[in-house]
This record gives structure tokens, sequence and C-alpha cells, in this order.
């Protein structure tokens, strides 16, 4: 993951200078082959870190360049909305993977396994085929005219583009809970399916079942509330969610306990990602939206290489409740950030 955060502003660049067909297209094909090395892994080693770290640059490109194509799509006042409706897609995989991969594993092996990723991620290339080349909405659409003259090409560099996005008011504060929004992702992620067995309990698909099925259901029903609410109305009380979906974990192996802690940890995820995601958006030049989404999705990843191994240690140390209640006080750092961007925003 380390890999694919440093490779990520690269990819941004790329978007915006070649466009997003082009990225989508390559990357979806190296994708597939991507899963084609972990057949020949036979214990923990250099070829593991090699196939791991190359699959995660590809996903880590793929992951950006969605993302930027869709917030190319949808009109700036529905822009959260837009974005949840399209991450639907992503989270509805993310609920139905881990119980068919734990089927696949257990029947039929790991290379099996790793086939049908690999049949997978080629189908969803011969689908992006389909996808037409779209020029982002116009700069007019997000930015006042006397800013308009201003915004910069998308022909500048990688370092300086990312230079000349963190410069706009409000967007380090955002990006700043978007990286503890990462780091609450893939504590829910890495961790729940460890601790769980520590406790006897063997199979978790229903805590990735309830997750997603809150995700998809926030971002179904609730869509047009995204915006209609706001951004700040919706990731105050979102991070407060994560805060608790975590902290609840600490009653395993309480009957119940992975379904309620999903449930809270997906309708936070489903909510607060769009409406980060809308605010980075709307906060960048429109020249830029490419590098500066394709960040964003770094910074979220970022939260996973910092915190994963973090919270590794004080798991070890003190046990995965310790760890769950470190990470669910860090979510309300989070609340706190969204609190003072909304007072920085109403000043």
């Amino acid at each position: 993951m380390a890999a694919s955060v440093a490779f990520r502003p690269v990819v941004g660049t790329l978007l915006d200078r070649i466009g997003r067909r082009r990225v989508l297209l390559w990357c979806g094909f190296v994708n597939a082959v991507s899963w084609l090395p972990f057949l020949a892994v036979t214990s923990v080693g250099p070829l593991l870190y090699a196939a791991v770290a190359f699959h995660s640059i590809v996903w880590g490109a793929l992951f950006a360049a969605y993302f930027t194509y869709a917030a190319d799509l949808v009109p700036a006042e529905r822009r959260a909305e837009g974005l949840a409706v399209f991450g639907v897609a992503g989270v509805a995989a993310h609920g139905i993977s881990p119980l068919l991969g734990e089927e696949v594993i257990e029947i039929y092996g790991y290379d099996a396994f790793f086939l049908l990723a690999a049949g997978f991620a080629t189908v969803s290339t011969l689908v992006t085929l389909l996808v037409r080349v779209r020029a982002p909405a116009s700069v007019a659409a997000d930015t006042p005219s006397k800013e308009k003259a201003a915004a910069p090409t998308a022909a500048v560099g990688t370092l300086q583009g990312l230079r000349l996005s963190l410069a706009v008011p409000g967007l380090p504060l955002v990006l700043s809970a978007t990286l503890i929004l990462g780091l609450a992702i893939n504590t829910a992620n890495f961790f729940v399916a460890p601790f769980a067995r520590e406790l006897g309990i063997a199979r978790v698909g229903a805590f990735f079942l309830a997750y997603a099925a809150a995700v998809v259901s926030i971002r179904v029903f609730g869509r047009r509330m995204l915006d209609v609410l706001g951004p700040h109305r919706v990731s105050v009380p979102g991070f407060a969610s994560f805060a608790l979906g975590l902290a609840a974990l600490v009653l395993l192996p309480e009957g119940g306990v992975l379904v309620l802690a999903g449930f809270l940890c997906g309708a936070s995820h489903g909510s607060l990602f769009p409406v980060l995601s809308a605010l980075v958006v709307t906060r960048a030049p429109t020249a830029l939206r490419g590098t500066v989404v394709t960040f964003q999705t770094a910074v979220l990843d970022f939260g996973a290489v910092l915190g994963t191994p973090l919270c590794g240690v004080i798991a070890r140390l003190w046990g995965y409740r310790a760890m769950f209640v470190f990470v669910a006080a860090v979510s309300l750092g989070g609340l706190a950030l969204m609190a003072a961007d909304a007072a920085r925003s109403r000043a």
C-alpha cells in the first residue's frame, strides 16, 4: 500500500494529461494480469511482497481513475449524491467478496480464488471499452470568473500540481479528515477478522455484509440528503458513527455485535467518503481535478499505511480491544476537524 500511495501522484498527472479513458483501460488490463503472480507464491518472501506491491499500485490507480471520471460526470450541485451513487458498485462488491472468497478458498483453494479474481478483472476491462472520452465540467461551473482566468492548466508537473492544490483554502483540512477516515476504514477491514478468530468466531462475513448493506442503503435511499444537508452536517455525525461502531467491537463475542458494528461503520463510510470527495472536487482547480482526486485517494490509503502497523503494535501489546478504542478516539478527531472546517467556512 505504501508503494501504491507513492505512485498515486503520477497517476493524477496522467489522468489530467492523457485522459481518463486511457488510464482506465491500461490499468484495467494490468490489473487482470496482476493476480497471476500470486499463483507462484509458496511462502512469505520477496515474491509475495513484490506481487502485493504491484497489485496495490494498479488497484490504487484504478480507484483514482474511476472517481475522477465520475466527478467529471456529475453536476456540481449534486456532486455528493453522484459520487455516493457511483460508489455503491464498489461497496456492494466489498460486501459480497468476503463471502464469495471464503467459499471459493474453502472448496477449491487459493489458486482458484486468484484465477476467479483475474477473471472478474478481465470482464471489468472489457466493460471499460464502452467508456467514452469526456471532458471535465467547465471551470465556470465550480469557480468564480476572476479565479477562472488564474486557473492552472493540466500541463503542470506532478509536484507543482500538488503544491497548487494544497494552497487552496480549506483543502488540507479536508484531506486530514480523509486521512483519519482511511485509518478507520482499514482498521475495520484488517483487524475484525483476526480478532474474531482469536475469540473463536470462525467467520466474519456478517460484519462485512452489514457494512455493505448500510453503505448501499445510505447511498440509495439517502443520497439526495447528502447535498441537501451539506458536507458538515453529514460528516460530523458520520465520524461519530464510525467511533461508535469501532468501540462496539470490544463487546465481542456477544451476539449481534458484528452486525451492529458493521452497520454503524458502514453508515459512516457510506456518508463520509462522498461528502469529503465532493468538498475536495469543489475546492480543486478544475484543470487539476485528476491530480487532486487522485491525491485524495492516496491520502485515504495513507491512513492505512500509517495506521495499520501502528494498530498492529497496539493489538499485540495491549490487545485488540484497546486498539479498537484507540481508533475510535482518533475518529473523533475527524469530527473535530470537520467542525473546525464548518466554522472556517462560515467565517
